[in-house]
């Protein structure tokens, strides 16, 4: 018994003290590999490492993340212009049982590759650098699984005349390179900005969801979030730009179609001479061929943001006609517009038949297509509608396009084989329209 336990410590001691030398190798190659596939899943960043200073118990690393040529990049900065680029500074404590991460803030002695502090900053050129607030606590899997939770206390901060001021943020990020998968959460508190004529504040965010990369190259699972108010205050003067936003998405493949299901409410959105608007929306994509779909995603990702429609439809034309060809359904389950004078309510469905694609032509989609409106609008948008533009709004009621039914004014619309009804009334439609 004796010569057992004595063996038994021998052999902890021995991954104690050789298996940090051992699990730096391996720690180093994980990091890379972890920071290279959330670049090739993103499709638009390139990871570069500025060196891996590796030690017995820990090392020290860089890497850089800049945005690569695409869509994100042409949209966000200018021809010209500096690329921004954010800088990961970590500091990993590895081995089996990562002892010298305790000696620091958010050591574990959790089993695993290894624990690692992760700092960040943006660079714009070689004269400008901003320190980003805040901490990434990490923990690294055996399997090459990746746990990080970024830590920011509340706190506030004066540079060059401007104040920001925020909350304690927490957000918590799992990515398995393994099967793609990533898991996420957080918190982000209120936070606000001041340049001493302004004040622009937001009511703090709250996430959480799922997403795994699929073998057509797009990503699905379930996502929500809720944003609290947002509101800019000028000379004392506050102007509430959004009360709250919800959102929840899901999507899933089943059998090679794609489905997906977005709900989205705004609450309190101020428009300038209407006043405060809400809306609710519930948005159903339901079987596009998932094939077809990821070429077109990949297509499009592809393509710089200032692509003009035309060259679009020229590279994608084709892609565009696989998806359409192998037909899908768009409905508007509900899409609701809150008003001062009311609320307008819709349900919007679009069918788009299976066709040939062999003989796929655009006219005969379009012909085949069979849709349906029902709208519901208030008096007081109507009575509104009357007084900014009566001649219009004489000329929708008297053609029958919106019937008066109490104090509500309805619209049926239905779409069938190039033939188009309004509340019952057949309106055709020339077939040169298409």
């Amino acid at each position: 018994m004796k010569k057992g336990v004595i063996a038994l410590l021998l052999t902890l001691a021995l991954i104690i003290l050789v298996s940090p030398g051992i699990i730096g190798k391996l720690a180093e190659r994980s990091v890379n590999e972890t920071l290279e596939w959330a670049a090739t899943k993103s499709g638009q960043l390139v990871v570069t490492s500025s060196g891996f200073d590796r030690g017995w118990f820990s090392s020290e690393g860089q890497h850089r993340v800049a945005l690569g040529d695409g869509t994100i990049r042409a949209a966000m900065i200018s021809e010209g212009e500096d690329i921004p680029v954010l800088v990961i500074n970590t500091h990993l404590d590895h081995g089996l049982v990562p002892l010298a991460s305790m000696a620091r803030e958010g050591g574990s002695l959790a089993p695993g590759l290894g624990s690692a502090v992760s700092t960040l900053s943006i660079e714009y050129g070689e004269d400008e650098t901003i320190e980003i607030p805040g901490k990434i606590f990490s923990d690294l899997g055996l399997g090459g699984d990746l746990r990080s939770n970024y830590v920011l206390a509340a706190s506030s901060k004066t540079s060059g005349g401007k104040t920001a001021t925020w909350e304690d943020v927490r957000i918590n990020i799992s990515t398995s390179p393994r099967n793609g998968s990533v898991t996420f959460d957080g918190d982000i508190g209120a936070l606000s900005f001041e340049d001493g004529q302004e004040v622009a504040s937001f009511g703090g965010l709250t996430f959480m969801g799922n997403q795994t990369m699929t073998q057509y190259g797009f990503a699905t699972g379930h996502a929500e979030a809720t944003l609290g108010a947002v509101a800019v205050e000028t000379d004392g003067v506050i102007t509430t730009v959004m009360n709250s936003m919800a959102f929840t998405a899901n999507s899933a493949v089943n059998d090679g179609l794609f489905d997906a299901d977005t709900y989205i409410q705004i609450t309190g959105q101020a428009i300038p001479g209407l006043g405060d608007v809400s809306v609710t929306a519930n948005i159903v994509l339901a079987g596009a061929d998932a094939v077809a779909l990821g070429v077109l995603t990949q297509r499009l990702d592809s393509m710089s943001a200032s692509a003009d429609p035309a060259q679009v439809i020229m590279l994608a034309g084709e892609d565009f006609k696989d998806l359409f060809a192998a037909g899908f359904e768009v409905r508007f389950d509900q899409l609701d517009v809150e008003l001062p004078m009311g609320t307008v309510t819709s349900k919007i469905s679009f069918e788009v038949p299976q066709t040939d694609r062999a003989s796929f032509e655009w006219k005969s989609l379009l012909l085949g297509v069979v849709a349906s409106a029902d709208i519901t609008v208030p008096q007081g948008l109507v009575d509104f509608a009357l007084q900014m533009n009566p001649q219009a709004a004489d000329a929708i009621i008297g053609m029958g396009y919106l019937k008066q039914n109490g104090d509500v004014y309805e619209m049926e619309a239905h779409y069938k084989k190039g033939l188009l009804t309004v509340n019952g009334v057949p309106i055709p439609i020339p077939l040169g329209a298409f």
